[in-house]
């Protein structure tokens, strides 16, 4: 079974409820493995400046003769643009609106691959929601600079915590095409994947251990094992809503 913290996961009485993320594990969570390739068009071609013209339907255009003199600087091509990233992607359909899915409570799901901006952080135990909306609109900047558009809810991927904070994966899921690197320490990733069990919460972020204890409690009583991570996806926009109006699905990866 999964080992948890204050949120009461772990099933440990002697341990007290500090944070809402206390209940994550105290030793580095793996992200899960299962990773989607990033959305991205292929490579732009160069076009031969010899290349033929097409020919009209029903004529066959004559060969060409070889031309063997040497090409002027001018005449020389361009090589084609190779985008900076090493994989291939495609295009995601736009997402649908998060809020209009169904609150769960243990509910078996798919966690599906989305492309986003990754951006690594930490906060402390005092000053994680507002570290968390901060990262996300940093993001948000280099997003807007690479000419790419949101597309979805936001997820906080926990890989670490101690008795000072935690570190944490802030990820945008995002639509379009860019050759361009990211900056600021953002970089191109993909939303955790695979099957889990979704538990939705309600309300500020700082009374979130209701729920972690409810999800600690249905794992007892199905017997079931949990991988050492934990996902929130926020339904509702965190820079914009206010905390009391919060829609969280906390994603809970099975083995």
């Amino acid at each position: 079974m999964l080992e948890v913290s204050a949120r009461a996961l772990s099933g440990e009485p002697t341990m007290m409820v500090i944070s809402p993320f206390r209940a994550l594990p105290r030793r580095l969570l793996h992200l899960l493995a299962l990773l989607a390739v990033l959305a991205l068009p292929a490579p732009l071609r160069a076009q031969a400046a010899t290349e033929a013209a097409p020919s009209a339907p029903g004529i066959t255009a004559p060969d060409a003769a070889p031309d063997s003199s040497p090409l002027d600087e001018d005449d020389m091509i361009a090589p084609p643009m190779v985008d900076p990233r090493s994989v291939e992607t495609q295009n995601v359909a736009p997402a649908p609106d998060p809020l209009t899915r169904p609150d769960g409570f243990g509910d078996p799901a798919v966690m599906q691959p989305v492309p986003v901006l990754m951006k690594k952080a930490r906060a402390t135990w005092d000053d994680a929601f507002t570290t968390i909306v901060a990262t996300l609109k940093q993001i948000d900047a280099e997003m807007a600079r690479l000419k790419l558009k949101p597309n979805g809810a936001s997820f906080i991927i926990y890989t670490s915590t101690d008795d000072l904070g935690f570190d944490f994966e802030a990820a945008v899921p995002f639509e379009g095409a860019t050759a361009e690197k990211p900056q600021n320490e953002v970089m191109f990733s993909a939303s955790p994947a695979g099957k889990a069990l979704r538990f939705t919460h309600r309300g500020p972020y700082d009374a979130m251990d209701p729920t972690y204890e409810q999800i600690a409690n249905l794992l007892d009583a199905k017997d079931l094992e949990a991988q050492d991570v934990y996902v929130e996806e926020y339904r509702s926009d965190p820079r914009t809503t206010p905390e009391d109006d919060l829609v969280i699905d906390i994603w809970v990866p099975l083995k």
